[in-house]
Parts: C-alpha cells; structure tokens; sequence
C-alpha cells in the first residue's frame, strides 16, 4: 500500500469513530460509556456502528474522489470493508 492509500485507510478508521462520538455526545446527550453499554444491551451496536461508516465514508470517499485523491479513495474504501467485517462479526458472533 502506497503511502497515500496508507494516509485513507487511517481517514476511514478514525472518521467514523469520531462521527459516532460526536453522535452520542451531542445528540443523545449521555456519556459514551453508557451509551455503548445501552446499545449493547438493545443489541444495536452494529447498526450504529455501521450507519456511522457509512455516512461518513461515503462522503469522504466521494470528496476524495472528485478531487482526484484515488489512491485516498481506495484506503477509505479499504478501511470501510474491514468495518464491515467488523460489524458482521459482531452481529453474528
């Protein structure tokens, strides 16, 4: 992986991480922790786990894309696949 891609594989993890955060700070209003273990509990976490990287990285994935950034495109998507085998994990497993 060339050193751009490198640079959208780490976009793509911390985005959507950080989108989430944003997400249960200031429009859930309560603490991360408890939020998780609520979204544990109603066994929802992957649903919001996977509805964060996707409206994330898809806008950014397109952004990058329109700009001419293909090789930040391909690490978004890279990142965005291995988020989804996260979240299958999770529900399945």
């Amino acid at each position: 992986m060339n050193r751009q891609a490198s640079k959208g594989f780490s976009i793509g993890v911390i985005a959507p991480i950080i989108t989430l955060i944003i997400y249960i700070a200031f429009f859930l209003e309560i603490e991360i922790d408890t939020a998780i273990a609520k979204f544990e509990s109603t066994n929802t976490l992957p649903h919001h786990i996977s509805l964060s990287v996707f409206l994330t990285n898809i806008i950014l994935f397109f952004m990058h894309l329109k700009t001419n950034n293909e090789d930040i495109s391909k690490g978004i998507l890279a990142a965005t696949f291995i988020y989804a085998f996260f979240v299958v994990y999770i529900k399945f497993f």
